[in-house]
């Protein structure tokens, strides 16, 4: 990555138009226009799968139940409390990029291009960044200790999803106990490929947690050929297409999406639809319920959304600066929430994270 000054050597063609001649203030108001964009587009990104929130820590869960006490007319029931769970802390980071160009690159022809490509490979790394801190908060099995360094030092503990840790797990909808030991949701396939047997594990894991919700599964194109040959799958259908014949006629009810072919719904596996998504990992599935009213990932903020936004401008001839940030943190909330699976390939019978990149 190269960082540095834009100057008259960096103009994208020299048959373009300068910023000069566009107008500079012009140039910006239609930058913030964009910046507003992308913030409403990052926002519909993790609506619904995260919540944003300016809690740094919660109290999660709780293994224990009450039970009833069978009493005489001159009897008193014992008293009984419940364990108080676990706590959950959600870390805060900053994120950052800066522009700088002398006064001449702003003149020379071609500038208003290069200054539109740079703002829109900023906007690129932000939503990046944002996809990569959800999946890494998400596919790493291991939690770790976050210090507080924006607010006042304070140590918290990150948790991943439900892995076996001994951390008190809630009760299921109707009373299912888990044994915090042992119960995880990073898994792993019985052979070294997917089997209807693994994605019907995926689901049960999470759907056994939830009583509302819809219950969807998240896959990579890699992926896609594989689950649509399991069986138990059923593929939804282009909206264009009346199949059968006779007086039998099968109508599309749910149309496949076919103008996105790597972000789209592609059928139904039990209860959950099956979502190809392009961040998604190739080898690895998730599960989790959407609206069942606690979302699995929390993105901390110091209030609202926590937009990319600009913090500093500064104009020293002949070098001119603006520099724009982001802060926000994932972190699971809701351990339960999701869970995911890994397509071993012959690493032993375990869970191996991603190697994950920004």
């Amino acid at each position: 990555m190269a960082f540095g000054t834009l100057s008259t050597l960096d103009t994208l063609a020299a048959t373009q138009q300068s910023i000069a001649e566009y107008g500079e203030d012009r140039a910006w108001d239609q930058i913030d226009v964009a910046l507003a964009a992308h913030n409403r587009q990052m926002q519909e990104l993790v609506d619904g799968f995260v919540e944003i929130t300016a809690d740094r820590q919660r109290r999660y869960g709780s293994a224990a139940s009450k039970s009833m006490q069978e009493l005489d007319q001159f009897g008193q029931p014992a008293p009984q409390k419940v364990t108080a769970g676990v706590t959950v802390g959600f870390p805060l980071r900053l994120y950052g990029d800066a522009l700088q160009w002398t006064r001449k690159f702003m003149q020379t022809p071609g500038s208003a291009a290069q200054l539109t490509a740079e703002l829109n490979s900023m906007m690129d790394a932000d939503r990046r960044n944002i996809i990569y801190q959800i999946k890494k908060a998400l596919f790493t099995p291991a939690g770790y200790s976050f210090l507080d360094v924006l607010i006042d030092s304070v140590t918290l503990a990150v948790k991943p999803l439900v892995n076996a840790d001994g951390a008190s797990i809630p009760l299921g909808p109707n009373g299912e106990s888990f044994n915090a030991g042992s119960h995880t949701h990073y898994l792993y396939t019985t052979g070294t490929a997917i089997a209807a047997a693994d994605l019907s594990g995926l689901i049960t894991t999470v759907l056994e947690h939830h009583n509302t919700g819809t219950p969807v599964v998240y896959i990579s194109t890699a992926e896609e050929s594989a689950v649509r040959g399991l069986v138990g799958f059923t593929a939804y259908i282009d909206a264009r297409i009346v199949r059968g014949g006779g007086a039998t006629t099968d109508v599309a009810g749910a149309g496949l999406d076919m103008m996105n072919p790597y972000d789209r719904a592609i059928g139904l596996f039990g209860a959950a639809e099956i979502r190809v998504r392009p961040w998604m990992p190739s080898g690895y599935l998730l599960a989790t319920v959407l609206n069942a009213g606690m979302s699995p990932l929390v993105m901390r903020t110091r209030g609202g959304f926590g937009a990319l936004q600009l913090i500093f401008e500064d104009e020293s001839h002949p070098l001119r600066a603006k520099s724009y940030e982001r802060e926000f943190g994932m972190g699971v909330w809701t351990r339960t929430g999701a869970a995911v699976l890994y397509i071993d390939t012959g690493n032993g019978d375990v869970y191996v994270a991603p190697t994950l990149t920004n």
